[in-house]
């Protein structure tokens, strides 16, 4: 192929995307809500609540929604300004080449979330209908392959299937909740509880940023796509207000009058198994093609400086980051589920802190730069932190990748950043 495909099939990959392509607040809203309307949602607030008492529970999802929500509309805000996803946006911090690092573990991250959702689905599938003839590892890959269908249609196909995963959570969520009102002890139950087995509000609130920060950190993907500030931050704060504090909530109260922090398990004991299944169906749709649109950008990335930049479609990306995804969960990644979540958690958190400080404080873009040694080496001590955070169980590991990130690119940066203009300067 002689000839650059139109920016319409590399879904604006290499550019910023135009006014004309600019999207309603009601389109940004529900295709926003579908991404953190998530299965797994359901299952940290239901986690966090068996966990606490009532008033505990709801005040860290607030503390952790509330933070998440910060990080949504910082970088979203700098997506909706340079029209720029994720990954392109990474260069303002790391630089061209420095960038497709990060672009590389984001498209890693995506692979991994995508089929862990699979085999995990598969399971429930399984244990749901007994009859189900298909082993765990093909399951896997037909809820892979159905995914597919919408993020090989970009935001377009992101948008038709959000307009049905975001109602059909609402009404899992509102079904839950009336549920539970009517079960024996009712809400007044709910309000006395009284943990056997207490979670800590360190331990919470690390559950649902750990989570969720992947999420808040490719969310510019969708951002971009705003007509305005505005409409940008009326959609960030319905979207994950209702997306993650929401089902978190439902899942706490479901959690707490069962007894039984497994949201799905829990439905079923409330005699809701089979509705809280066909809700999962699209609770998981909505957010895994969110995740295989997000690699495919971020693999664009990675090509824009070889032979292949603007050759290759967004679809036929997308295809091979689902194709790859299916081969991990038929290989049961499930079995690795700990040791793959905590790497992520450790490398992830400080790249949003590190697009703050750049934007916010710094104020001196690196695109043109190769690679920003600054940012790779304030992303590494950052990420030691997080890890030893982690290790020691000292606050909560997302936050401290963030607010290190933020401290060393800045100290570093007021240090070495006009040494490092000038040697870029003198090359050219």
């Amino acid at each position: 192929m002689s000839e650059k495909i139109n920016s319409n099939a590399l879904e604006n990959a290499f550019n910023s995307v135009p006014d004309s392509e600019r999207k309603s607040l009601i389109s940004l809203t529900v295709v926003l809500a579908g991404y953190p309307i998530a299965l797994s949602n359901f299952v940290i607030g239901g986690a966090v609540g068996v966990g606490m008492t009532f008033s505990k529970a709801v005040t860290t999802l607030l503390v952790a929604n509330a933070i998440l929500i910060a990080i949504v509309l910082a970088t979203g805000y700098m997506a909706f300004k340079n029209g720029l996803s994720t990954s392109f946006l990474s260069r303002r911090v790391f630089g061209k080449k420095g960038s497709t690092i990060f672009s590389l573990l984001l498209a890693f991250s995506s692979v991994t979330w995508i089929s862990l959702n699979g085999d995990i689905f598969a399971r429930l599938i399984k244990s749901t209908f007994t009859w189900w003839p298909l082993p765990v590892s093909i399951t896997a890959i037909l809820c892979i392959a159905l995914w597919t269908q919408s993020a090989i249609r970009g935001y377009k196909g992101l948008e038709i299937i959000s307009y049905l995963g975001v109602p059909a959570a609402l009404v899992l969520s509102i079904v839950g909740v009336i549920a539970v009102g009517k079960s024996s002890g009712g809400y007044a139950s709910v309000l006395s509880y009284v943990p056997a087995t207490t979670l800590s509000f360190t331990a919470g609130t690390a559950s649902i940023i750990g989570g969720w920060i992947f999420g808040a950190t490719i969310t510019p993907d969708v951002c971009r796509f705003a007509k305005s500030t505005r409409d940008l931050i009326i959609a960030g704060l319905v979207a994950f207000i209702i997306g993650c504090f929401g089902l978190q909530l439902a899942g706490a109260l479901v959690g707490i009058t069962t007894g039984n922090g497994d949201f799905t398990a829990a439905m079923g004991a409330l005699g809701l198994g089979v509705l809280a299944f066909f809700a999962a169906i699209f609770c998981l749709w909505t957010t895994q093609d969110n995740n295989i649109y997000g690699a495919s950008l971020a693999i664009q990335n990675v090509l824009e400086d070889t032979p292949y930049k603007g050759k290759i479609q967004h679809k036929h990306i997308a295809l091979a980051v689902a194709a790859l995804a299916a081969v991990f969960a038929a290989l049961g990644i499930f079995n690795y589920l700990v040791p793959i979540i905590q790497f992520l958690s450790v490398l992830i958190p400080p790249v949003p802190g590190l697009l703050i400080a750049e934007e916010a404080f710094i104020k001196n873009s690196k695109e043109s730069l190769k690679t920003n040694p600054i940012a790779i080496v304030s992303w590494l001590l950052a990420g030691v932190a997080s890890y030893i955070s982690l290790k020691a169980d000292i606050f909560i590991p997302p936050i401290i990748g963030i607010v290190t990130s933020i401290i060393f690119y800045v100290a570093l940066s007021k240090i070495f950043d006009a040494k490092l203009t000038l040697a870029d300067s003198s090359k050219k």
